[in-house]
């Protein structure tokens, strides 16, 4: 039951702090999600668009929230993980439109300026969370 209860706490780090930070930077920075918007709108947006986003991250927490508790790495270890892992997930599956233009050979400054912004983003994914948690695990 210990073992339960301090599962879930990890978990609530790892979830309160995507949905408070990624869930932003994905609403301010992405340029697909605010094309999305402003074509179809912020209902269509919720409806088909961030219902999935906040089920990727509820997974994906999930996912570091048990990786980090079996193998206590620092968050830096947790970070990188989460960086591998999210630009796996980025060439493979989401594909964004700056990935399809490495794919296409289109490299310039947009591209590079998302895989920066990228890099951030998957590495505090997992890296703040578990920098958050050490920090207030004494007090849990």
């Amino acid at each position: 039951m210990r073992s339960v209860v301090k599962f879930l706490q990890v978990y609530i780090v790892f979830v309160a702090f995507v949905l408070l930070v990624n869930l932003s930077l994905e609403l301010l920075v992405s340029p697909e999600n605010r094309k999305i918007i402003e074509e179809h709108g912020w209902t269509y947006f919720l409806q088909h668009q961030l219902v999935g986003i906040i089920i990727f991250f509820l997974i994906f927490s999930f996912v570091g929230a048990a990786i980090f508790l079996k193998t206590s790495y620092n968050p830096r270890k947790m970070g990188i993980l989460s960086f591998i892992i999210g630009f796996v997930l980025e060439f493979t599956i989401m594909k964004p439109e700056w990935v399809q233009n490495i794919f296409a050979l289109k490299i310039g400054g947009d591209v590079i300026g998302a895989i920066i912004v990228s890099s951030l983003y998957w590495f505090i994914t997992w890296g703040a969370p578990s920098y958050i948690f050490n920090k207030i695990q004494g007090k849990l």
